[in-house]
C-alpha cells in the first residue's frame, strides 16, 4: 500500500487522508451515485461510535474531518493540531476498517444527498459542466455525475453500498497520505498496524479509455440567459505536453489578462466571466471554455471566440505570454503548498492521476522548461473544431437557432 508522507516540522498541524482509487466512473450503469453516497454514510458512524461521537472528538482535537468523490477516486481526510493528531488517527483507523452502513442511515442521508444533487442542478454554472460530461462521454462511464443522478440515488439501498465498499474500498486500491508536523516512520507504523490485514478488494477495477463525442447539444432552461461549455478532448495526467497545454489555456482564458477575457470581457462587454480550464485523468482528459451571456449576445460571443482561437493556432503564443503564464503557474502552486491542508490535497491528487509522488521544485522546473513552439504544438493539437463538444443550457428555441449558427464556424 503506498504511503505518502511529507514532513514540515515547523508547522503546527498535521494532516492524514485515507484515499481509494475507485469513483463514479467505477459505478455499475444502474447504481450511479453508489460512491457519493458512501462517502456520505461512512460518517453517519462505526461500530464503536455514532456520527455525534465522531464530531465531538473531532471538534474536541481541534480537528476537522472530510472527504470527496471525483470521477477516479475518493478520499476520506483528516486536519488537527500537531498535539491531537493520534485522535485522528484512531477515528479514521475506525471509519475505514469498521463502518456501519445500515438502512436507516440510508433512508435518513437519501433527502441530504438528493438536496445537493437538487442544488447542483440549480446552478447553470456547475450544471452545464455536468451536462459537458455527459454529452462528451456519451455511452461511457467518465460521463457519470459524481453525486449522481436522483432516478438511481432514490434506489440505493445499504446492501448495494455494503457491497461497493467490501468490493472497492480495499488494497490495492487504497493508499495514504500524510502532512505536516508528522513523522513518516509513525504513519507508515500505523497504516501497517490498522490495513495490512485488510482482506482485498473483491473486484478489481477495468477501466477502457472513452471515445469523445463531437457534437452540439441545447438543454432548454427558462430566461434569456444562455450557460455554454465547449469541450475539446484534453490530455492525461502522464502526457508529455500537459504542462504546455496548461500554458495555453492559461493565455487563451486563464485570467483577466488572457486574450479571451480581454476581448469578450473587456472590450466588448459581452460576458461577466469567461474562462478556459484543463482537467486531467489517468486515461483521458478534457479542456473546457464556459461562459454565459444573454442569449442576444449569444452569436457575437462565438464568433469572437472563434476568431480568438484561430488567431492563437495560427500565430502561436508570444514569448511574453509564454512567459507571464508560466510565472502565474508558479505563483498558483506556491500559494497553494502554503498551507498543511491543500499540500495534502494536492500530494493526493497527483498521485491518482499521474502514478507518481508530486514534488513541488520538479513541478516548477517542468513549467519552466515549457517553450513558445511547445505552447503552439498544444494548443493546434487540442484546440481542433471537428473534435469540438458544445453545450447550451439555453432557452429552446433561440439555443436551437444558436446551435445552428454555431455549426459554420471555424478555427
Amino acid at each position: 500500500m503506498p504511503v505518502i508522507v511529507e514532513e514540515v516540522p515547523r508547522s503546527r498541524t498535521a494532516a492524514l487522508s485515507v484515499n481509494f482509487k475507485v469513483g463514479c466512473r467505477d459505478e455499475d450503469q444502474d447504481l450511479c451515485g453508489t460512491a457519493h453516497f458512501l462517502e456520505h454514510i461512512m460518517f453517519k458512524g462505526t461500530h464503536k461510535r455514532n456520527a455525534r461521537q465522531f464530531s465531538e472528538l473531532v471538534e474536541g482535537a481541534g480537528g476537522e474531518m472530510n472527504a470527496y468523490t471525483t470521477k477516479e477516486s475518493t478520499s476520506f481526510h483528516v486536519f488537527s493540531l500537531d498535539e491531537t493528531f493520534d485522535v485522528m488517527k484512531g477515528l479514521m483507523a475506525d471509519m475505514m476498517t469498521a463502518p456501519l452502513i445500515d438502512e436507516e442511515h440510508v433512508e435518513l442521508e437519501r433527502g441530504v444527498v438528493l438536496q445537493e444533487i437538487s442544488m447542483l442542478e440549480d446552478d447553470p454554472e456547475d450544471y452545464s459542466r455536468v451536462l459537458l460530461d455527459r454529452t462528451i462521454w456519451e455511452g461511457h462511464p467518465m460521463a457519470n455525475t459524481e453525486t449522481g443522478r436522483p432516478e438511481w440515488v432514490k434506489e440505493l439501498k445499504a446492501r448495494d453500498l455494503r457491497r461497493f465498499f467490501e468490493d472497492h474500498y480495499r488494497p490495492p486500491n487504497m493508499y495514504i497520505v500524510a502532512s505536516g508536523h508528522v513523522s513518516a516512520e509513525d504513519v507508515v507504523s500505523w497504516t501497517e498496524g490498522t490495513f495490512d490485514q485488510l482482506p482485498p478488494a473483491t473486484r478489481s477495477l477495468k477501466r477502457v479509455p472513452p471515445e469523445p463525442k463531437a457534437c452540439t447539444k441545447v438543454f432548454p432552461r427558462e430566461g434569456d440567459q444562455a450557460y455554454v461549455e465547449l469541450g475539446f478532448p484534453g490530455y492525461p495526467g502522464d502526457h508529455p505536453d500537459r504542462q504546455a497545454l496548461l500554458v495555453a489555456c492559461i493565455i487563451l482564458g486563464g485570467g483577466t489578462s488572457s486574450r479571451l477575457y480581454q476581448t469578450v470581457r473587456e472590450d466588448q462587454g459581452l460576458v461577466y466571466h469567461i474562462g478556459t480550464f484543463p482537467q486531467s485523468y489517468t486515461d483521458c482528459g478534457i479542456v473546457d471554455t464556459f461562459f454565459s451571456a444573454s442569449i442576444g449576445k449569444l452569436d457575437r460571443v462565438m464568433r469572437t471566440l472563434a476568431k480568438e482561437l484561430a488567431a492563437f493556432k495560427d500565430q502561436g503564443p508570444t514569448e511574453e505570454e509564454v512567459r507571464r503564464a508560466k510565472r502565474w503557474v508558479k505563483g498558483m502552486l506556491v500559494r497553494k503548498l502554503e498551507g498543511t491542508d491543500s499540500r495534502l490535497y494536492w500530494l493526493g491528487e497527483e498521485y491518482a492521476t499521474c502514478g507518481k509522488v508530486a514534488d513541488a521544485e520538479a513541478s516548477i522546473r517542468e513549467f519552466e522548461a515549457v517553450r513558445r513552439e511547445d505552447v503552439a504544438r498544444a494548443m493546434n493539437d487540442v484546440f481542433q473544431r471537428k473534435r469540438m463538444c458544445a453545450v447550451l443550457l439555453a432557452p429552446e428555441k433561440a439555443g436551437e437557432a444558436t446551435a445552428r449558427r454555431m455549426q459554420s464556424l471555424d478555427f
